[in-house]
Order: C-alpha cells, then sequence, then structure tokens
C-alpha cells in the first residue's frame, strides 16, 4: 500500500474537521509587510524593504535534540534570502518547559518557541503568548488534522511542518525471526519474548534512563485505548477535579512495566540509568538489544547512521501492557509559535512564511522521516514503520494523554517512574505524584 493511500485510511475520520481556513494576503517569503501596527501586539511593524533586517536575530527556543540539520539548513537559506537571522536557542530535554516559560514571564522572551500541539500548549499560557496566525496564506494548506491540532481558541497559533506520530517497541526483526515468536500482542507475550532474549543473552529493551523523560513516554500509550473505554475520561482531566487514579488499568500499566524492569529486561540497573537517547541507534544497531520504546520519527535516524543495516530489518508494535491494543499519537507533535510580545513580528511571519514554502514543507519531511505532514500539498513516501503499527493496532489510533489533556508534564511523569524503577516510589505513588502535580497546575491544593 502507498503512503498516501495509508494515510488516507488512518486519518479520515480520525480528528474532526473544519476549525479554520487561511485567508490572509501574505504570500510565503515575500518581503510585503502586514499593517503598520500590528493588532496583536500593538507595534508598529512597518519596516524599510532593505538594509535594517540584516541586523534582525530571531531567537528560536526549543530542546537539545529538537533542531535538525535540514532544520538549520533552512533557516541558513532565510538568512541567505534576507539577512535575517536564526538563533537556535537550545536547551536541556527535561528542563525546557520551565526555561522558556520562565523567559516568556520575563519579558525578555524568545521569539519564536516550539510546544506540543493540542493541550500541551496551556503550558505556555497561550492567551498571552501565542501570536494568531489564522490569516497567513500557508494556513489552507493545512491538512483538517493539521488545523484542528494547531488550533487554540477558535485561532490557529502554531506552524507545524510536523506528523502524527507516536510511541511504540521498535523490534530488531533479525533478532526477533531467531525466538521463533511474532510481535507480542499481550503482556504476557512480551514477558516470553523478553525471557528468550535473557536466555540467548540479549538485553531484551534498551532504555535511555538518563534522560528522565522517556519515562513518561510509556503511559502515553494508554491515552487512547482508555479513552476508547471510559468516553469521558480526557474531558474529566481537562479538570482539576479528574485523576488518574480513577483508571485502575494506569495503576495496572504502570505495576506490569516496574515488573518488567524489575525482571532485569532493562539490562544492568548501573547501565541502562547511564544511557542517553542520543545513544539509541547506536545500541540498536549493536545487535545487542532486542527492542526499545521509541516514537517513528526518531527510529529513522536509526538506518540514517546505519543504512547497511537496511530499514527492513526494522519494525514497530505496540506497548501491550494492561490489554492496550490501539495506538496513541501524538496529534501532530511538536511545532512553531511566534511569541506575541516578541519585538520582531513582521521577521518572525516572514520566517515562518519562508519555512511553510511548499518545496521547503516537502524537503523538511523527506529529511525527517516523518510517517505524514500536516500539509496537505506534501508528497508522502512509503513508511515501513508508519504501516507496520497500524497493522498491530488494526489502524485503531487516537490523540494520547499529551494532546487531550493540560498539563501533562513529561519531565516530573518521567522521574516519578525512574524513581518507581530504581525502588524509591511505589507504583500507587507514582499515579498519586502524577495527580498531585497536575492538581498543582490547575491551582489546586490537596
Amino acid at each position: 500500500m502507498k503512503g498516501k493511500k495509508v494515510i488516507a485510511l488512518v486519518l479520515t475520520g480520525m480528528i474532526a474537521a473544519g476549525i479554520l481556513s487561511g485567508c490572509g494576503q501574505t504570500k510565503g517569503g515575500s518581503e510585503s509587510t502586514p499593517a503598520s501596527v500590528d493588532s496583536q501586539s500593538g507595534k508598529d511593524t512597518a519596516a524599510e524593504e532593505t538594509g535594517a533586517k540584516s541586523d534582525v536575530t530571531l531567537t528560536v527556543a526549543a530542546a537539545q535534540d529538537w533542531i535538525k540539520d535540514w532544520d538549520r539548513k533552512v533557516a541558513e537559506e532565510f538568512t541567505a534570502e534576507t539577512g535575517i537571522k536564526i538563533e537556535f536557542q537550545l536547551n536541556p530535554n527535561d528542563q525546557y518547559t520551565n526555561i522558556v516559560k520562565a523567559k516568556l514571564a520575563s519579558g525578555d522572551g524568545v521569539d519564536i518557541f516550539y510546544a506540543n500541539t493540542g493541550r500541551g500548549l496551556l503550558e505556555y499560557s497561550p492567551d498571552k503568548y501565542a501570536y494568531d496566525l489564522s490569516d497567513q496564506e500557508w494556513v489552507s494548506r493545512y491538512t483538517d488534522w493539521g488545523k484542528e491540532c494547531c488550533t487554540y481558541d477558535g485561532k490557529i497559533v502554531f506552524l507545524n511542518t510536523s506528523s502524527i506520530d507516536g510511541y511504540g517497541f521498535l523490534y530488531n526483526m533479525d533478532l526477533l525471526e531467531k525466538t521463533g515468536k511474532d510481535i507480542p500482542t499481550t503482556f504476557e507475550e512480551l514477558v516470553e519474548l523478553c525471557d528468550i532474549y535473557m536466555d540467548m543473552g540479549i538485553t531484551p529493551i534498551f532504555e535511555p534512563g538518563a534522560d528522565a523523560w522517556h519515562g513518561c513516554v510509556w503511559v502515553l500509550q494508554m491515552g487512547d485505548y482508555l479513552n476508547r473505554k471510559y468516553p469521558d475520561m480526557y474531558e474529566k482531566l481537562c479538570t482539576p477535579e479528574g485523576k488518574f487514579a480513577d483508571y485502575p488499568e494506569m495503576l495496572t500499566f504502570t505495576e506490569q512495566l516496574n515488573q518488567l524492569v524489575q525482571a532485569g529486561y532493562f539490562g544492568d540497573e548501573e547501565k541502562w540509568l547511564s544511557y542517553t537517547w542520543s545513544d539509541r541507534s547506536e545500541k540498536m544497531a549493536s545487535g545487542e538489544f532486542g527492542m526499545m520504546v521509541t516514537n517513528i520519527g526518531a527510529a529513522e535516524d536509526l538506518w540514517r547512521k546505519y543504512p547497511e543495516i537496511g530499514a527492513d530489518q526494522w519494525k514497530m508494535g505496540l506497548i501491550p501492557l494492561a490489554g492496550n491494543n490501539t495506538f496513541s499519537n501524538n496529534g501532530g507533535n511538536l511545532a512553531r509559535i511566534i511569541n506575541k510580545e516578541s519585538k520582531y513580528i513582521e521577521e518572525a511571519l516572514q520566517y515562518f512564511d519562508f519555512v511553510a514554502r511548499k518545496e521547503n514543507v516537502q524537503y523538511l519531511y523527506d529529511s525527517s522521516g516523518s510517517p505524514n505532514c500536516a500539509f496537505a500539498d506534501v508528497e508522502l513516501n512509503e513508511n515501513v514503520l508508519w504501516n507496520s503499527i497500524m497493522e498491530a493496532c488494526d489502524n485503531v489510533t487516537g490523540p494520547d494523554f499529551a494532546a487531550s489533556i493540560p498539563f501533562y508534564s513529561a519531565d516530573p511523569i518521567g522521574k516519578a517512574y525512574i524513581e518507581m524503577f530504581i525502588g524509591d516510589k511505589t507504583p500507587e505513588e507514582v499515579i498519586e505524584q502524577m495527580d498531585n502535580d497536575r492538581a498543582t497546575m490547575f491551582g489546586v491544593t490537596q
């Protein structure tokens, strides 16, 4: 099945359509300016066609591994065309949210910042900081799900060149075939496979324990499954009263995940706690590990670095803990936002216009290995991993916790799971902390 057909099957009907259409007059990459006074910021946005623009530097905040070579290439081409420089300010993954929030609150914030689409944006006070992009020409080229995930309070606030993606087990199929087993679809099958790997001298699961945020992505995969079982779950978790503890499968999932760790399936504790996310391709290419939890786009890095291995050696499967049998997707992944308080709104809009040019979006898509794209005019490629995860879930997929509820913060959740893995917390205490942290963010005292 070709990529376009796969996406059509999966995305049709998955996310409601028709939120907003772009009707602006700004053309991609042009030097023409919007109205002389910007209605959102109150600042004078008229600028000279030449000269002064070369003195402008736009600061773009991201976590340390979000900006890739292809992002830098597009930024360099933008600078060559306009003279406007792009400075990527990279922050530690586990501190990014707090650093950016502090910068925004200081009044000396960045011009552009990255955030998760959907309700993940609520971390960053969007009413105050998210610039309305609804009238930009490129908005009209979004897919229906692209418009949906980029919308806040009826306005498009994101430039999203990313895709619907999500986390699952990436399997080394050469090793799996040696076990005589298929990709597990239940917790019991997963344990059986891990035991076989242990007997073969292979560490069953690679886990980057030094990057605590990764501990949270496991449980992300319970979102769509539970929302189908409890159709009002996301609605309840969007309120201060909603609790993860109200759903017993969350505890079951956490207990089973802890069983995997305590059984030694991550390997020697001292080793896996020192592994980092950036180690993933080297470790999986070594043949020392049977599987790892990753998103599809990040898995592409493996055969980009090790082309001799071949993409056909890898497939994706679900995280089948606590009965999970659907694929929870990120609703649109990370995307860019213009800080409404930036001094350089016009220049930031020019940068967004440039990035959103059809040829640049196509280049970013082709380079990243993403399974799909928020822009409808991108020519999609066949993606083996996307196909395999869709086969595993029978094309049943929906948005995960991060895309659907506020204050699902990766870093504190991940750290709570790491504390459980090393014996400092019980599964019940992990769930309790998740609920308490969210209650604090809602401003509720428990």
